[in-house]
């Protein structure tokens, strides 16, 4: 393959990404102030989580009928594991200064709270726990039992269609200027 050729597939290969570019964009704090200033209501918009989250939580033998996600037995212990997929839609089910309760089901307790981390430079809602263990899971509440979310999840963030952003139009116009009427009397 000769580089015109090379390059040829380079850009096809660019073009193609580009238009298969997401839809979505994630949920900030900029872009919360812009909907509610806007007059969107954030229980009215889509969610989408950006990466798979896993919860789980050991129960006893007796508690492994269990009514939602799945029971393992893993080195003898009988685990309690609910998945969320990437790009699940969710609701907001409750929202708050700086965090929102986002409902990936039905049923009472089942939301994940989201909200800006206290850490770091990033105003990007990202997924709450109540507390984190030295092993990098995060607790939390969920369906009234206490779940840890497992490593692989605990930078999940909210994403929105943009869509919502886009209908969201900055009204912008340019002064014209005025001008001093030479032609007009300026006093007697």
């Amino acid at each position: 393959m000769n580089l015109f050729n090379k390059c040829a597939s380079c850009v096809l290969g660019i073009v193609m990404l580009t238009s298969c570019a997401s839809s979505k964009s994630y949920f900030t704090s900029d872009v919360r102030t812009r909907i509610e200033k806007n007059g969107i209501n954030v229980e009215k918009l889509q969610f989408f989580v950006d990466r798979d989250v896993e919860l789980r939580r050991e129960v006893s033998s007796r508690d492994a009928k269990v009514t939602s996600g799945k029971v393992k037995l893993v080195n003898g212990h009988y685990l309690n594991i609910i998945e969320l997929k990437r790009n699940t839609p969710g609701i907001c089910t409750g929202f708050y200064s700086n965090s929102l309760n986002v409902a990936f089901e039905s049923g009472d307790g089942q939301y994940l709270s989201f909200g800006v981390p206290t850490y770091g430079s990033t105003n990007i809602y990202q997924i709450l726990a109540q507390d984190w263990t030295n092993g990098g899971r995060g607790k939390v509440i969920y369906e009234g039992n206490t779940y840890y979310i497992q490593p692989k999840g605990v930078e999940a963030r909210l994403l929105i269609d943009k869509s919502v952003i886009d209908k969201m139009q900055v009204k912008k116009r340019t002064m014209q200027g005025r001008t001093v009427d030479t032609q007009g009397s300026q006093g007697s």
